[in-house]
């Protein structure tokens, strides 16, 4: 379950991603505005299918001020 809730909601921030540059490109002309959602876009396709850029576990930190 947990699996098809990423899968759907990863569905759902392309789609949003696309429809942005849709906007600025399509629409009304943004160069800027689509060149950083474009960036966002492959970055994040690329973190997606590179599965060494995936983290492995979240951990809380190492804080020296503690001991």
């Amino acid at each position: 379950m947990k699996g098809l809730v990423s899968m759907v909601s990863n569905i759902i921030l392309y789609a949003f991603l696309l429809w942005l540059l849709y906007g600025a490109t399509i629409r009304e002309w943004d160069p800027w505005f689509a060149f950083v959602v474009g960036f966002v876009l492959v970055l994040s396709v690329v973190v997606s299918l590179i599965p060494s850029l995936h983290a492995k576990s979240l951990s809380p930190g190492h804080y020296p001020e503690d001991e």
